[in-house]
């Protein structure tokens, strides 16, 4: 049983991702953005010893390694299923055990920032308890990660701004122990880009990002 990583992604497609963002800046633009993210993320953990793979919708991985470049072809993908992405979610988690993880951790690809130190500190949280979360400031989450056999996202509504506590409060039902990693950002508004452009003046590693948004 191994620790691994997941980056959840979507293929770059105008008015499929980064739809509230597009409404404002223009789709293509959002898009380009978001092909971005996804370049920045992949070069990032392409090269740590971290084991990494991919959570796609069926059908997308064509589309997404055309943006990542060659190198993962080896890494595990996989699909999600489901009627949304609270329940694709669940089910990915449920399957961690069958793909040999006795550890998971899936992260959004809408917060290029992430650094592999992040990644580092939240499975070792998972060596004390059995959740771990990284908080975005909108409520939601751009990081979460569990032991193999949890289940935290019953009933959770995502998309709202009450989804972290939504999960706190289940883990504590559930009598779960849950460490929160520091909040952070993700891009899914336009005001969003001036933490994303404040954020680039003190970061190297986020070079698609960068001449995306200049």
């Amino acid at each position: 049983m191994i620790s691994r990583l997941f980056i959840a992604a979507k293929p770059p497609r105008p008015k499929q991702v980064k739809t509230r963002l597009g409404a404002t800046i223009g789709h293509d633009r959002a898009t380009q953005l978001y092909r971005a993210f996804l370049r920045d993320l992949a070069d990032r953990f392409a090269t740590t010893d971290l084991p990494c793979g991919w959570f796609v919708p069926a059908g997308s991985w064509p589309e997404i390694r055309a943006v990542i470049g060659d190198g993962w072809e080896t890494s595990p993908r996989v699909i999600q299923h489901g009627p949304n992405w609270g329940a694709r979610q669940r089910l990915f988690f449920a399957q961690a055990a069958d793909r040999g993880e006795a550890r998971t951790v899936l992260i959004a690809s809408d917060s290029p920032h992430l650094t592999v130190e992040v990644i580092r500190q939240a499975f070792l949280a998972l060596e004390e308890h059995e959740v771990v979360l990284g908080p975005v400031r909108d409520g939601g989450y751009c990081l979460l990660g569990l032991r193999s056999g949890v289940d935290v996202l019953e009933g959770v509504v995502m998309s709202g701004p009450d989804v972290n506590r939504e999960i706190e409060s289940r883990c504590s039902r559930l009598g779960l122990r849950l460490a929160c990693l520091e909040e952070t950002f993700d891009v899914d508004q336009a005001s969003d880009l001036d933490l994303l452009r404040a954020l680039l003046a003190t970061r190297s590693d986020l070079p698609a990002t960068r001449e995306a948004l200049q």
